[in-house]
């Protein structure tokens, strides 16, 4: 296809487009830029109000006096709050010493940790024999820790390929 437009006009054409996509970027650009201002304002605004670090602030003794209340307001509010804190109670010491008693060759895989009187929390997990869950079982019955322990009989008979699980009722007063 053969273009019946002269040269001269061609270029013409092709430097006005050039000219249009050069006003074009720049206006782009002055737009780009008078939103990075707009946005930068408010922090030169913020930064403009606090002083130099190379100026020297004085502290009243008013502010002094001031900041030692809060802090003394603040202790007191501490160490009221202080004993509702150490009161609630936590399972971590029960779940700490029901993994502490696990035999070889035992996994546990999932706590679960009921809340209330009694608590109770419940190990799920693999064992690699049914005597080790039995011995687990023992282990767990034998520490005053513990109220009560229960484990289905199918994970003790091996109906479950090695898969258990243990409740454990903590004996009240434990927390």
């Amino acid at each position: 296809m053969v273009n019946i437009l002269p040269e001269d006009i061609r270029k013409r054409a092709r430097d006005a487009a050039r000219a249009r996509y050069m006003i074009a970027g720049a206006i782009v650009a002055l737009i780009a830029a008078g939103l990075a201002l707009l946005l930068l304002l408010p922090s030169y605004f913020v930064l403009a109000g606090i002083p130099s670090l190379g100026s020297s602030t004085s502290i009243t003794a008013a502010q002094v006096a001031s900041d030692t209340a809060a802090v003394i307001e603040t202790k007191v509010l501490l160490a009221a709050v202080a004993p509702s804190v150490a009161a609630s109670s936590t399972p971590t010491a029960a779940i700490v010493e029901a993994l502490g008693l696990r035999p070889q060759g035992v996994t546990v895989d999932q706590i679960s940790y009921t809340a209330g009187t009694p608590s109770s929390l419940m190990l799920v997990g693999t064992a690699a024999t049914t005597g080790s869950i039995g011995d687990y079982r023992t282990a767990l019955a034998a520490d005053p820790l513990f109220a009560s322990v229960s484990v289905p009989v199918g994970a003790l008979v091996g109906t479950q390929g090695g898969r258990f699980s243990i409740t454990l009722s903590v004996a009240a007063g434990a927390f």
